[in-house]
């Protein structure tokens, strides 16, 4: 027998491992890794087109869905905290009698709501892979109860300074905590909607806020506790999704990640019921294979930190940060975190209609990303999205060096901006499948969160220092990350892979084998050889049998 063909006859399906051992998967499975054998970690229903994939796979759609809803608290609380700097009561509240604010105190609010988001991250992930997401959710939801609490009976700078402290705390927690349960539970074919939609509930929920305000400033121009207050309504939405729509157990490969297998078993017939054709036992083999294979793959050490930094995991580090470097460089902080503060210094007079604007730009590239990213794929949107950005950010630099204070250059302003809102957030959405897909099911929760941690301290950067270029440079400030937004786009050319319709087990082979990722999308994987020919070792038995 040649050496490849033993090989070949060396494979394990999930049927062989249910027979192997009724009881626990992960003894047959991790005996079969041992003596050499291949393991089945693709399902058959991977491959199914999307559309049919959202009909069968409803029921889970339907809970990552309302898991991406808690993000409207997200959006809606951003963009309300970063307009109400314009409401005149708030002016008048926070400078002390004034009719400006100290531009040194918004750009010191900024930079603290990205401290807070780098130190609520840091905390969170210390903990979040021993309790599960679950838990995490809820830890969540109390820090943003608090500092909408802080926010309610703020009355000077200083309070605002912390409620905002803890607020990023809350809204990092967040962003490390939803589109990682979401990823985990989503089926391969549509991992990229479900995941997107995270993002799509935060731009929605981003129009609602400067609305509330544009109503008050015509109705009573110096009440700005309302707006404040209605936060309370999303909290009390938060906590019923939290408490009874999502599953009551943790995700499935977490319980498998921490040898729960019974409760993650209990977990898929749930979350599954009614899917025509899944099969439990070995869609939860495939799941066991996986964390299995990761183990053997990484080297037996228990800190984990240690591992994150070195060899292909330092790399998929890399990979799941850059996304969200680049849209930072590509200037989120002019036109989206300070984009009423920025028409303002443009000389529009109607700052709130401009961001109501540019939100359902945002909601537009969201959706069409949510739409696309399956299909279409991750990697090209994502460039094409960002280096939009890029480009339109350099145009309102260019902008600068004129009169744009005029009519007719006012308008293109206008319109520049809208594309690069567009870019940019449609790109960031994208980058939540980045930082939930690329790292390995051991180490998700913590590579995520040290990529989103990254991404927070160019954001404490930007939060500060993007107030005072705009104070001395004005629209110029378009050249500035114009230039950085280009550079980072190109980077990514050479750093970002295609992993749309991939499973877990996949995107850890290509990285073992030291894949390119720019020729992610094109390589054949041994899962996939593997699953293909068991289909056709099936066909070729039911022709025999006919």
């Amino acid at each position: 027998m040649e050496p490849n063909q033993e090989s070949n006859e060396k494979v394990i399906t999930a049927t062989h491992l249910e027979a192997l051992d009724n009881g626990d998967l992960s003894k047959p499975i991790d005996k079969a890794f041992t003596e050499g054998y291949a393991v089945q970690m693709r399902s058959e229903l991977d491959d199914l087109p999307i559309l049919k994939a959202v009909r069968i796979y409803w029921r889970i759609a339907a809970i990552c869905m309302v898991a991406a809803f808690s993000a409207a608290l997200e959006g809606y609380q951003l963009a309300l905290t970063n307009a109400i700097v314009s409401n005149k009561g708030f002016i008048r509240q926070m400078s002390g009698g004034g009719t400006k604010i100290n531009p040194t105190h918004v750009a010191v609010w900024g930079g603290m709501l990205s401290t807070g988001q780098f130190v609520g991250v840091g905390l969170l992930q210390l903990i979040t892979d021993k309790v599960g997401r679950k838990v995490a959710m809820h830890i969540t939801w109390v820090s943003l109860v608090i500092s909408v609490s802080l926010e309610t009976a703020a009355t000077n700078w200083i309070y605002w300074l912390f409620a905002r402290l803890i607020g990023g705390a809350g809204l990092g927690m967040m962003q490390a905590t939803y589109p990682v349960y979401i990823s985990e539970n989503a089926p391969t074919q549509i991992r990229g909607l479900l995941t997107t939609s995270y993002m799509l509930w935060y731009v929605a929920s981003q129009i609602f806020a400067p609305l509330a305000l544009r109503q008050l400033a015509f109705k009573d121009p110096y009440n700005f506790r309302i707006p404040i207050l209605t936060q309370w309504g999303m909290l009390g939405v938060m906590l019923i999704i939290n408490l009874f729509f999502l599953p009551e157990s943790p995700c499935e490969w977490w319980l498998v990640q921490k040898g729960m297998v019974e409760k993650a078993e209990t977990v898929l017939a749930k979350t599954h019921k009614g899917v025509p054709g899944y099969d439990v036992k070995s869609e939860l083999s495939i799941i066991i294979a996986t964390v299995e294979h990761e183990r053997q793959f990484i080297a037996e050490d228990k800190n984990q930190y240690k591992q994150i930094f070195q060899g292909v995991n330092f790399w998929r580090l890399f990979i799941c940060f850059w996304p969200k470097a680049i849209q930072q460089l590509t200037g989120q902080s002019v036109t989206n975190n300070y984009g009423t503060y920025f028409f303002q210094l443009a000389g529009n007079n109607s700052p709130f209609t401009v961001t109501v604007i540019l939100a359902v730009c945002q909601l537009v590239g969201v959706l069409s990303t949510s739409l696309l990213s399956d299909g279409f794929g991750r990697r090209w949107l994502t460039l094409g999205l960002f280096g939009s950005g890029a480009v339109s950010i350099l145009a309102i630099g260019i902008l600068g060096s004129f009169n744009y204070q005029s009519r007719e250059l006012g308008n293109v302003l206008v319109f520049w901006a809208c594309v690069s809102n567009f870019g940019v957030i449609g790109g960031a959405s994208i980058a939540y499948s980045y930082i939930a897909e690329i790292p390995t099911q051991r180490l998700r929760a913590r590579t995520a969160s040290i990529a989103l941690m990254g991404s927070f301290v160019l954001g404490i950067c930007f939060n500060y220092t993007v107030p005072l270029m705009l104070k001395v440079w004005g629209v110029r400030t378009g050249y500035f990350f114009g230039a950085t937004g280009i550079i980072s786009c190109i980077i990514g050319y050479f750093v970002l892979p295609e992993i749309a319709c991939r499973t877990p087990a996949e995107i850890d082979e290509m990285f073992e084998d030291k894949i390119a990722p720019r020729k992610f999308r094109k390589h054949v994987t041994q899962v996939q050889l593997f699953l293909e020919e068991k289909q056709n070792k099936g066909q070729l038995s039911l022709e025999d049998r006919a």
